[in-house]
């Protein structure tokens, strides 16, 4: 089946995010990362930052998987766009092992829509959710979608699928 020129225009640009974030990640020099006191990073700043934007501009080319029951009857302006998974956490992975770029970016980029209310509750990685961000940043590759899910249960965010989702991330 042959692609489309939009799909194959997708396609590039997906290769270079992922060449940009392989190279990126390969120059960081402090991969043991652990959470540090309110969050703030000392090291490898610029890295971060270019990390940061790959992830951001993949996320443009990643359709809403879910949405919350809030989001889903907008009656309190234009819903959020949120990571399932903190951009943070996969800045923070890619450090570690830059050779799981492309599994973060293909697994691991997922989004809610929520309303702004329900995406402020869920900011504070380090503040309202530290063990699961440690979890997060141990456990495979396949496992921060889930993990990530718990920040919605546990400020009480209920999530359905969206009707375009294809992905198969487990509940």
């Amino acid at each position: 089946m042959a692609s489309t020129p939009k799909e194959e225009l997708q396609e590039k640009r997906q290769a270079q995010l992922l060449a940009c974030a392989k190279a990126a990640a390969k120059l960081a020099k402090h991969r043991d990362i652990k959470p540090i006191l309110a969050g703030h990073v000392i090291h490898d700043l610029e890295i971060r930052r270019v990390l940061d934007t790959v992830v951001r501009r993949w996320t443009l080319m990643v359709e809403t998987s879910f949405v919350s029951a809030a989001a889903a009857n907008p009656r309190g302006g234009k819903p959020h766009r949120e990571h399932i998974v903190p951009i943070r956490v996969l800045v923070d992975r890619m450090i570690m092992r830059p050779s799981q770029c492309r599994a973060l970016l293909e697994t691991a980029v997922i989004i809610a829509n929520v309303t702004p209310r329900e995406h402020r509750k869920l900011g504070g990685i380090f503040t309202h959710f530290k063990k699961l961000y440690r979890r997060m940043l141990k456990a495979p590759v396949s496992e921060p979608p889930r993990l990530g899910r718990k920040r919605y249960t546990a400020k009480r965010i209920r999530l359905r699928r969206t009707i375009r989702s294809r992905r198969g991330v487990r509940a």
